[in-house]
């Protein structure tokens, strides 16, 4: 297998029903509070170096996968002005199976006003057998779904 057949991109999208500058600010600022936005898919994020949204800044997640706990060590990217969060994996049980792994989120306006959350994954696999990362791109749609139906509740309207 050619190693370009290792490596992909996956992609997807979620329409917010909240206030996209809000969602953005929480995913790229205010990850602390995402444990208690939701706490069914999310343990915990720490921080191991640098602040909330400081480009480098390191973060260590836990997280429900699989019935499972997993962890996730992220380099953090933030870009006020594209609404975009990028997170590099830089440790965490995805690198048993992948030798790049990152995650963007991006805030898009649509032509009605509204917005939408896009969300990739790029990954390249360590070996052929490594699965590709469908069911982590499937759970980051859940948890964007979540956590905007989360601040779309009027209790949660103002962070």
């Amino acid at each position: 297998m050619a190693s370009n057949d290792l490596a992909g991109t996956l992609e997807g999208e979620v329409k917010l029903e909240s206030k996209g500058d809000e969602f953005f600010h929480v995913i790229g600022g205010k990850a602390h509070r995402l444990p208690d936005l939701i706490s069914h898919g999310i343990q915990s994020i720490g921080l191991h170096a640098g602040d909330w949204k400081t480009d480098g800044s390191i973060k260590n997640w836990t997280y429900f996968m699989d019935g499972k706990v997993e962890s996730f060590k992220e380099k953090l990217k933030v870009d006020e002005e594209t609404k975009t969060v990028t997170a590099e994996a830089i440790g965490g049980d995805v690198m048993k199976h992948y030798k790049k792994y990152i995650i963007t989120i991006k805030v898009v306006p649509n032509e009605d006003g509204s917005k939408v959350a896009k969300y990739s994954i790029d990954y390249e696999k360590l070996n052929e057998n490594d699965p590709t990362p469908t069911k982590y791109l499937e759970w980051i749609g859940q948890m964007i779904k979540d956590l905007d139906a989360s601040l779309a509740k009027p209790i949660f309207g103002i962070l």
